[in-house]
């Protein structure tokens, strides 16, 4: 897909010119969880997923990554792999800052459902507010019955907090705002994600149990549990 050796191409030139300009900071992850959640659904039919990624964060700003989990939707899609970059800043005070950049999603398998977004964020202490917006989402997986690609506007808001005996409350709300009625939930074009998490660190692990719910009845116009209410355990660590 010629789009995706351009935004490929874009986030390895991000990281050189970051290179070029600045040393930068360079961090690995890796994780398990009993199910991978986006966005309130499912992405492994409610089974464990394993999860990795790698990031470059330069004193210029400018940062790039890329993050893999296996998938299942029942079709030949078996991987998940995200490419990203863009710039971040601050604004006012130490703990207030922005970022600036893309996601392109990578379906190892079944390349149409592949498709790119453009995000922008900001943050104030422990609270984000973000947007995400796609002129294709899901690719060409999901297009409407004149064959146009459906457009997505993903507000969001995460917040973080620190509990007594080092405990991380950790709090997601989101919309899902597509142009075509009826992808999700017969008759709508949109749907309301949200999740409560609980985090700690132990020996340089990171423990987190997350409840996460959604507005969905039926996915896809058909009764699923993908999108029911669930809580999801993972431990990761960073490298």
């Amino acid at each position: 897909m010629q789009l995706k050796a351009i935004l490929t191409a874009a986030a390895a030139t991000l990281a050189m010119s970051g290179t070029a300009a600045q040393a930068g900071n360079y961090t690995g992850n890796v994780a398990l969880a009993t199910d991978y959640i986006f966005r309130g659904v499912s992405q492994t039919q409610e089974r464990p997923a394993i999860q990795g990624g790698f990031d470059a964060a330069f004193d210029n700003g400018i940062y790039a990554g890329v993050w893999a989990s296996n998938v299942n939707f029942g079709t030949d899609a078996s991987t998940e792999i995200d490419f990203y970059g863009g710039y971040a800043g601050q604004f006012g005070c130490a703990s207030c800052g922005y970022k600036i950049g893309f996601i392109y999603y990578d379906y190892d398998g079944d390349p149409q459902f592949d498709y790119v977004e453009a995000a922008l964020a900001f943050t104030w202490g422990g609270l984000t507010a973000g947007l995400n917006w796609s002129p294709e989402y899901l690719g060409d997986g999901t297009t409407d019955a004149l064959g146009d690609e459906v457009e997505l506007y993903y507000p969001y808001l995460n917040y973080t907090h620190a509990l007594p005996y080092d405990l991380t409350l950790s709090l997601h709300a989101a919309m899902n705002l597509m142009s075509e009625k009826g992808l999700f939930e017969p008759g709508e074009d949109e749907y309301t994600e949200w999740s409560i998490g609980l985090g700690k660190s132990v020996g340089g692990f990171n423990f987190a149990l997350t409840y996460w719910d959604t507005t969905i009845d039926d996915l896809y116009g058909v009764d699923s549990d993908d999108a029911d209410a669930r809580v999801v355990f993972s431990v990761s660590k960073s490298l």
